[in-house]
């Protein structure tokens, strides 16, 4: 089976221009629209989970410390990063929406002084400079080859990032359904992801990078972060 065309960069930027205020909501807000939307929500509870954990693991490192967040949508994480004591915050959006809210965001919590936003993607395979580099959802967007560029861009970098595993839950399959097979059929050159963890792991090797850690936690479902903050200490 030939491999499935490259992704369409302008539908991605509309898809997420049109969906971000609403993701932000039912992810951060809770507030879903419809049953379907509720069932979502639920699911999407991880997401909150995903970003408290990996504050936990950042929070004694970050202090004077600058963090760089690719795909950062609606600024949420690098918000919660400052507040833990972060000097500055670099965000990262596809969606020209999404960055508009992240900058809307900062200006109601008195720190757009501290942070910078900027309309890109992953997949072009240069960052920022930075002390930590986070990305939470990001690598389900992720074509192959932009996949590898992000890591590559990662090498020599400390940084939290998750990925959605193919563990065959009923929570996994539910999302995938509804999020991967609906875009593969109605996402007009938008797809999404799930991975299985040797591919994920595979991935970060081809890029020099084998010195991972992986979490899984119940509250995550299916979500897993991947880092390499353990290595600062030594």
């Amino acid at each position: 089976m030939p491999p499935p065309p490259p992704q369409d960069r302008q539908e991605m930027r509309r898809y997420w221009d049109e969906k971000i205020s609403w993701w932000a909501d039912s992810s951060y807000e809770e507030h879903p629209r419809g049953p379907v939307d509720r069932l979502m929500a639920h699911l999407r509870r991880s997401v909150h989970a995903r970003a408290v954990i990996a504050l936990e693991m950042l929070r004694p490192h970050l202090a004077g410390k600058t963090v760089v967040d690719v795909g950062c949508g609606n600024g949420h994480f690098l918000h919660c990063c400052l507040e833990a004591g972060a000097a500055h915050a670099v965000g990262i959006d596809i969606s020209p929406a999404a960055i508009e809210e992240a900058r809307s965001l900062a200006k109601r919590h008195g720190t757009a002084d501290r942070s910078e936003w900027h309309v890109g993607r992953a997949g072009d395979g240069t960052l920022p400079p930075g002390d930590f580099v986070t990305g939470f959802g990001l690598v389900d967007w992720l074509e192959k080859d932009e996949c590898m560029q992000f890591f590559k861009a990662l090498h020599g970098r400390h940084f939290v990032f998750s990925f959605s595993e193919m563990d065959g839950s009923f929570d996994e399959w539910v999302h995938y359904f509804y999020l991967i097979k609906r875009l593969e059929w109605f996402g007009n050159g938008v797809r999404a992801y799930h991975h299985p963890r040797r591919t994920i792991l595979r991935r970060l090797q081809r890029a020099s990078i084998d010195d991972v850690q992986v979490v899984a936690r119940r509250e995550m479902r299916f979500g897993r972060l991947v880092h390499n903050l353990h290595t600062l200490s030594r």
